[in-house]
């Protein structure tokens, strides 16, 4: 079984739910969020994530998180997603767990991508006792190579997603 939730210094990670898909929807709706994903985002897409992810919970133990705010006026408010998943979408990687963020055009900048991603790692290591994290990213997309980089991954290789070349990301062993 899964945990419940992890806590950070500002955020809590709860399973994701059904009732997050207006949330989730609007910041899958921003194109500067989504401009590294291989197709578009809407309303559909997020609401067959969320069923994909909660499926992936109930088979794995372990799947994405929904990221809450703990501080602040916004307190409680979705500002995204991060967690582990086999990448079922890049059939030549789909065995190797993946850590993935997402977060609202709104909560950048601020270290919190950085802060559910190593909340999410140590999670995945302790708990769970993975020995590797993968994580596909567009070369372009500097945020994400950033945060990955503070996770102390390093990149392993490259790969096609949708006829884009993606960087393959990769810790082992643990933080």
């Amino acid at each position: 079984m899964g945990a419940e939730e992890l806590l950070t210094r500002r955020l809590r990670l709860r399973r994701l739910r059904d009732s997050d898909l207006e949330a989730m929807t609007a910041v899958n709706s921003d194109p500067e969020v989504t401009e590294f994903l291989s197709q578009p985002v809407d309303e559909e897409a997020t609401r067959i994530f969320l069923e994909k992810t909660s499926s992936h919970w109930d088979e794995h133990g372990f799947g994405h998180w929904a990221l809450e705010l703990r501080e602040g006026p916004d307190a409680g408010a979705l500002i995204g997603f991060a967690g582990v998943a086999y990448p079922a979408f890049l059939q030549s990687l789909a065995h190797r767990p993946e850590i993935g963020w997402r977060l609202a055009r709104p909560a950048w900048g601020r270290g919190l991508a950085t802060e559910a991603a190593l909340a999410t790692r140590d999670d995945a290591f302790d708990r769970l006792g993975l020995t590797e994290l993968i994580s596909i990213i567009d070369p372009h997309n500097t945020r994400s190579r950033r945060v990955a980089e503070k996770l102390g991954m390093r990149v392993e290789g490259h790969d096609s997603l949708h006829g884009r070349t993606v960087e393959v990301w990769v810790l082992h062993g643990g933080a």
